[in-house]
């Protein structure tokens, strides 16, 4: 039988996604004061998309309309169309059904923190504040702040995937999760920190802190395993075919941790998601309390090589010759954001914390090890102090963040001060330090994220939304300065040719950079790309190419400035964003003649002759000619004429087409990414 306080732990745990998560309902979570947050741009239309394939057409869709005129969804990172625990936000409206499951991991991570915790012999109270650590560590709210949702999943399956041996402390009832299995879980929620966990894995096996039991049902293991093999084989092609094959050493390494970031140790300090640092300051204190220990100190040699290797791959750039390995590392050369590896950093910090706690709370302490503690953590906070007037000062007004962080800084050394002098019990000891971790942890959480209302962030082009999806026909928008918004063009049901994705068809990329008239100037997670972060203004020199743009059937142009291009015709405005027709867009289909440039000579099919779904187009039109389809063509498109296969060709390089004799013919092109490995792998 589990003893009651593990059984209490558990349901403590599940508190802080109720308070933190549910509340917020259905609403978005952005960083505060931040106009875009990757949960509304790209996870909310990913859902909302794959909730609507398997509800209206009953099938998976391995392919994607909604940006850049199409990709590879079941390839893409961002989709979470392999992770099942994804689709349990789908059984509700969205986004409420995404923070739900944002909230369910949450409690998987603490849970997944405090086993680790009992695994290594610490007690349930040393254990339940590391859990409860984990799950408030402010960097993992910065990301959530930032819409790092596939993120958020993988990060939470971290300690499970180093978690330790049982031991007679450890409730039989804690969910049996092998660290191999916690791993796939890992890749199939973000394969970008599967690499980060997959270092993490073999490390505690060579270093014997995680010994692999045979803890899951072979079947539901072999279950992950067969998603993970296809997900991995889509994604490797994807990526080899993507701009993402293309980073140079310099931006694989882009967001590297400033050595000036390192004071976020101290203090809160905001910013970016990426270089957050900040642990809460009784994580800080204990950790460092357990490093003074001579005999903690041995025993949590594995954590201090993972805090000081992770933290050390943050600073990429920053460090001399260790830069040009980093990123040249096979696969991590294609990672990006050294500083994502802080998450190991604070993770490792939080066991440190929860160990130095475990002997604060359980060991009588030698005078020797009492003064070094002593001055240690008071030198922290009064560190935190000068730091915080210091900042202040230099702003010309006070910063309330980093006063509240030194004002908690003061009281975790009271607290780490007694406890080391056993002047309270253990229970005390280990409900004051709690309560000044979560106030600390907690409110800079709350400081950095704010939850805005669907109602709003749906609204953002509303105007323009309605009056586009009330157009007849099929057709795309292109607007070179972001002003149709991914979340409101997929609630209205509008397909993009721009689109903001770290993984982009390269071929598509390159002929883009032509239709829109902006160069490309190495990676972006953007297209058309933004020079210095402003899309308002950054391609207001441009000219797109009308032609170009009307073979991707782009109906409509919306810019937030005047454009002067042959065949835009201005046919509205809203607000500050101009809306121009296309006269060269040429339909989702139509035949031309064979030995023609792409779109000469081209008689556009009707609406009615082109029946289409997520994975299978069907044409309805007569030859001779050749028949070219304004979808993107890609490796796993395959097409019969009359049920009789066919050479798929690509007109103008990146469309799909196909050679028609004389005659009405029924052609289908289908999508079968997976019957296209075999081409793939022995090519």
């Amino acid at each position: 039988m589990p003893r009651p306080v593990d059984r209490y732990a558990r349901l403590l745990l599940l508190v802080i996604p109720a308070l933190f998560l549910l509340w917020a309902g259905n609403d978005f979570p952005y960083l505060s004061g931040a106009a875009y947050s990757d949960f509304a741009i790209s996870h909310y239309p990913n859902a909302l998309y794959l909730q609507r394939a398997l509800g209206a057409w009953h099938t998976f869709p391995w392919w994607s309309p909604l940006i850049l005129s199409g990709a590879p969804f079941a390839a893409d990172p961002l989709s979470s169309a392999w992770y099942p625990l994804h689709y349990l936000g789908l059984l509700f409206p969205l986004p409420f059904g995404l923070n739900l499951v944002a909230a369910l991991h949450l409690w998987i991570g603490g849970l997944g923190m405090y086993r680790l915790l009992r695994g290594e012999d610490l007690g349930q109270r040393a254990a339940l504040f590391g859990g409860m650590a984990f799950q408030m560590m402010p960097k993992l709210w910065a990301h959530y702040g930032g819409g790092h949702l596939t993120l958020w999943y993988a990060v939470m399956w971290t300690p499970w995937v180093v978690s330790g041996p049982w031991t007679p402390h450890t409730a039989p009832r804690t969910p049996r999760i092998t660290p191999f299995f916690a791993l796939l879980l890992t890749f199939l929620a973000d394969p970008r920190w599967g690499a980060f966990a997959g270092m993490l894995y073999v490390s505690s096996i060579m270093c014997q802190v995680s010994r692999v039991r045979c803890q899951v049902s072979r079947i539901t293991s072999l279950a992950l395993l067969a998603l993970a093999l296809p997900y991995g084989l889509l994604l490797l092609q994807f990526t080899r075919l993507s701009t993402r094959a293309a980073l140079t050493p310099a931006e694989a390494l882009t967001f590297s941790l400033p050595p000036a970031r390192l004071l976020g140790l101290l203090l809160p300090l905001g910013g970016t998601q990426e270089f957050v640092l900040y642990p809460a300051a009784a994580v800080l204190m204990l950790a460092l309390t357990a490093l003074l220990w001579p005999q903690v100190r041995t025993a949590t040699r594995f954590w201090q090589a993972v805090a000081a290797l992770s933290l050390a791959y943050a600073l990429g750039e920053n460090i001399p010759f260790f830069a040009p390995l980093l990123a040249r590392l096979p696969g991590f050369d294609l990672l990006r954001v050294p500083s994502r590896a802080l998450f190991l950093f604070g993770m490792a910090l939080i066991v440190l914390a929860a160990h130095g706690l475990n002997t604060l709370l359980e060991k009588e302490t030698p005078t020797a090890t009492v003064r070094r503690v002593s001055l240690s953590v008071a030198g922290l906070a009064g560190s935190a102090w000068i730091l915080a007037v210091g900042l202040s000062a230099l702003s010309g007004k006070w910063e309330p963040e980093l006063l509240w962080g030194a004002l908690l800084g003061t009281a975790a050394a009271i607290g780490v001060g007694i406890s080391l002098r056993k002047r309270w019990p253990p229970r005390a000891a280990s409900a004051f330090l709690l309560g000044v971790m979560l106030l600390d942890a907690g409110g800079f959480a709350l400081w950095q994220v704010e939850f805005r209302p669907a109602a709003r962030v749906l609204q953002e082009q509303a105007g323009l939304a309605a009056y586009l999806a009330a157009q007849p026909g099929r057709f795309r928008v292109y607007s070179p300065s972001y002003s149709l918004p991914q979340q409101t063009a997929a609630f209205y049901e509008l397909e993009l040719a721009d689109g903001v994705n770290p993984l982009q068809i390269f071929g598509y990329a390159q002929f883009m950079a032509q239709a829109s008239g902006v160069p490309l100037h190495g990676y972006s997670v953007t297209l058309p790309p933004f020079a210095s972060g402003d899309p308002a203004h950054d391609n207001a020199a441009f000219t797109p190419d009308a032609c170009r743009l009307g073979l991707l059937n782009v109906r409509f142009v919306a810019a937030e400035y005047d454009l002067r291009a042959e065949g835009l015709r201005p046919v509205q405005r809203f607000g500050r964003t101009r809306l121009y027709e296309n006269a060269f867009a040429l339909g989702p289909a139509w035949v031309q003649p064979s030995d023609s440039p792409p779109g000469e000579g081209a008689v556009p099919l009707p609406d009615e002759a082109v029946r289409w779904s997520p994975n299978r187009i069907t044409v309805q039109a007569a030859g001779p000619g050749l028949l070219v389809l304004s979808e993107v063509a890609y490796p796993g498109w395959q097409v019969r004429v009359d049920g009789t296969p066919a050479p798929l060709l690509t007109p103008a390089g990146v469309l799909r087409g196909v050679l028609l004799p004389a005659g009405e013919h029924t052609v289908i092109f289908s999508y079968a990414p997976l019957l296209a490995m075999r081409n793939f792998l022995l090519p």
